[in-house]
């Protein structure tokens, strides 16, 4: 007995550390897009010119920088934003007709599940007219039916206060 729960807790103790240490011992390099990365890239140099743009903005308003200075970095800082804005719309094309296909094949959907939702039965209407069904009580333990005139459920003996009142 003591040796089955020894080998047991060793055996779930050595399961235990090869799932920890599998990822550690075989890592796999996640899949990688070279198109998406290269307008990941473009993107992001994009934004880091843009970003440098408005720091020598403000550097220029508080007087850290020269006007000469301003007028010449800014320029050079504009070019290279545009050069990447042009690179990311020859790219882009490609991404975009990608996003046009997918919006397409969801609005298909979107059109087909509109007319199943439009097919469906529709429940029959209320009417906001009294009701001439009778009233059934229920237990709310047990779920079975208590007649009007008892006082406890007869299938598990709880007191009929406690039931519920439910439309035929």
């Amino acid at each position: 007995m003591l040796f089955t729960t020894i080998f047991l807790a060793l055996l779930i103790a050595l399961a235990a550390a090869v799932y920890v240490a599998w990822p550690l011992l075989n890592p796999q390099p996640p899949p990688v897009l070279v198109e998406n990365d290269q307008l990941a890239d473009l993107v992001e140099r994009k934004d880091s010119i843009l970003i440098a743009i408005k720091e020598l903005e403000f550097d220029h308003q508080v007087g850290k920088i020269s006007d000469e200075d301003f007028e010449r970095f800014n320029l050079r800082l504009r070019r290279q934003a545009i050069a990447y804005i042009q690179q990311i719309e020859q790219l882009a094309p490609q991404s975009q007709a990608l996003d046009q296909a997918l919006e397409a094949e969801i609005a298909t959907m979107r059109k087909t599940q509109g007319q199943k939702a439009e097919t469906a039965p529709r429940p029959a209407d209320i009417d906001s007219a009294p009701s001439t069904h009778e009233t059934a009580s229920f237990c709310t333990n047990c779920g079975k039916e208590v007649a009007s005139a008892h006082n406890f459920c007869a299938h598990c003996g709880t007191p009929v206060h406690a039931a519920q009142t439910v439309l035929d």
